[in-house]
Order: C-alpha cells, then sequence, then structure tokens
C-alpha cells in the first residue's frame, strides 16, 4: 500500500492569519491586543503547547492537554477549561479560519499584574490561541537529511527548572537555535551539565543501532515531547524496533547506524551530519524514511476518527 502523503497548503508569509481566540473571544489577528504589563511578557511567566490537526481531527489531543495541565499545576495557574471545553474553542477556530490540516499554539499566561519584587501572582490569566495550516518543511530536508551541531549552551538541568513545564520563557533553547544559525546547522543537539546528549533546541533526538533504537531519558532534562512518545510507540508496535533510553555521551551517537529527530512540526527528520562527522556515509537510511510513513498513517487513521 502507499504511504500517505499529505499536502500542505504553501501560505504566502505576508498573510496572517484571520482569527484568533484571545481570553474568550474570537477575534480577528490584528486587532488582538495584550497588555503591556502582561506577565508573560515582562517576565516570561507562561506556558505554551503546539500540536495539530489532520482532516479537521485534532491529533494527539488529550496528550497535549495533560502536559498543558501540567505546566499550569507547576506554576500554580487556576485553569479553567477542561479538556472539552478548550477542543470546542479550537473547533470553532478552525472553522472560522476554513483549516483542514491545522497548526495550533495554546499560549497561557499569569495575565496583567505589577512589575517590581513584590508583584501579586493572583491574576486573571491571559489565553491565547492561534491557528494556521500546517506547512511542514521541503521534502528536500526528508530526502537529503539535515545537520546538526553539538551546541555550547547547555541544556538547563532539571534540578533548576523542571522539564515537565513547557514555558513561554525559553531563552536557553534561544540561544541553541541562535547557535545553529550561526554554525549553518538545522538544529542543534544540547547536551546537559553532565555533558550527557539531551535534546535539540526545539525537538527530541533519537538513532538507531542494528535493530535498536536509542534516545536519552528523561533524566538527562529534556522534554519529553508528545511526538516522542508516539515514534516510541511506532517503533514497537509497527517496526519491531526495541527501544531503550539512557544516559548517553556523543561518541555513542557518532557510531549510530541512523539519527534523526522528532517534533510536532518536523515529524522525523533525518539526519546525515553531526559536527563534522558523517552519519551513515551521508545518506538518509530506512527507518526514519519508514517512521514518517508510519506516523502519517497514525495521523491519517485519527484524521479518519478511528483512533
Amino acid at each position: 500500500m502507499k504511504p500517505p502523503c499529505f499536502q500542505y497548503k504553501i501560505i504566502p508569509p505576508v498573510q496572517t492569519m484571520d482569527y484568533v481566540f484571545l481570553n474568550g473571544k474570537l477575534i480577528k489577528s490584528d486587532e488582538a491586543m495584550v497588555s503591556a504589563f502582561d506577565q508573560g511578557f515582562l517576565y516570561g511567566d507562561g506556558i505554551f503547547e503546539s500540536f495539530r490537526s489532520v482532516g479537521g481531527r485534532l491529533y494527539q489531543f488529550s496528550e497535549h492537554y495533560k502536559r498543558l495541565l501540567q505546566s499550569a499545576r507547576a506554576l500554580c495557574y487556576p485553569m479553567t477549561f477542561s479538556q472539552q471545553d478548550l477542543e470546542k474553542i479550537l473547533m470553532e477556530l478552525q472553522a472560522k479560519n476554513n483549516l483542514t490540516n491545522a497548526y495550533y499554539r495554546v499560549t497561557v499566561t499569569r495575565g496583567k499584574g505589577q512589575i517590581g519584587f513584590r508583584r501579586s501572582i493572583e491574576n486573571d490569566l491571559t489565553c491565547l490561541i492561534v491557528a494556521k495550516e500546517f506547512q511542514g518543511f521541503e521534502n528536500s530536508h526528508y530526502d537529503k537529511g539535515i545537520s546538526l551541531n553539538v551546541a555550547q549552551t547547555r541544556r538547563n538541568a532539571p534540578e533548576a527548572i523542571s522539564p515537565k513545564i513547557k514555558s513561554i520563557s525559553n531563552l536557553n533553547s534561544l540561544l541553541g537555535k541562535l547557535e545553529a544559525k550561526a554554525a549553518g546547522a538545522f538544529e542543534v543537539i544540547m547536551l546537559n551539565n553532565k555533558h550527557q546528549i539531551c535534546e535539540g533546541a526545539s525537538s527530541n533526538i533519537f538513532w538507531t543501532k542494528d535493530n535498536w533504537v536509542f534516545t536519552p531519558d528523561a533524566s538527562t532534562g529534556l522534554l519529553e515531547g508528545v511526538t516522542r512518545s508516539t515514534i516510541m510507540r511506532l517503533c514497537e508496535e509497527k517496526m519491531n524496533l526495541r527501544v531503550i533510553t539512557g544516559e548517553y555521551k556523543l561518541q555513542d551517537l557518532k557510531f549510530s547506524d541512523e539519527v534523526f529527530i522528532t517534533s510536532t512540526s518536523l515529524e522525523v527528520m533525518p539526519v546525515v551530519k553531526v559536527d563534522e562527522f558523517t552519519i551513515n556515509q551521508g545518506l538518509v537510511g530506512p527507518i526514519a524514511r519508514r517512521l514518517r510513513e508510519e506516523l502519517h498513517r497514525d495521523m491519517e487513521t485519527a484524521g479518519r476518527g478511528k483512533k
């Protein structure tokens, strides 16, 4: 059977989203305004989740909602909407913007507050939801693979900032992205303070050896991506590949058969170069290709409402 292939709309960069959801209302995106005293703007006091819909149906939404609640509880946010409430808002926004395969971002902050050390943390939350047609990446990236550089910036220690909080205050990852840009790399690998492989600036990382798939353990301080969990499941359910999590060094990665990174937007992105070291003679391997096909099948099944 021919693997599913999604046709993503190409939207001109100058085009803006028609409507967003802001604090209980659907409004035009160019009319949406947040207070200059919003604690997310002033202090990075906010959380977010990004996810997709396929064929008009939300994909893995319950897992993303659980993680949003996890982040909210960690910051003592009084979340007032249920999963069903949020799903209803997302479907209204999808219909309003005439989307089929959508990309969503839900951002929640502590809302309008005060400046200074004695600022109140008892504020009405700000909730902003944006939705656009998912565009994806150029096929050449998946056909030829991408390069990674090892970042000088280290991932935050989990004892300092819990990786279970998906915070908008994400300077650590931004510094990694700036390093990637300066090096001309697609993404970076971020090590933790023990020099162990952790994750990318905004992705999770996997590599293979024979019929084994390896990925860093949550103990390294990574954000446990929903796509990461899906890929681990598909490896074992669909491809009979054993997934091993652990604490690994760079040499474990460089002598692998294949390397790939994952995220909601990247899906399964093959890697053919790490710093100056070439992976698999610079060729995209069969496991990364097959896993992306299996991910698309999983999405397609969810889009038909059978998952």
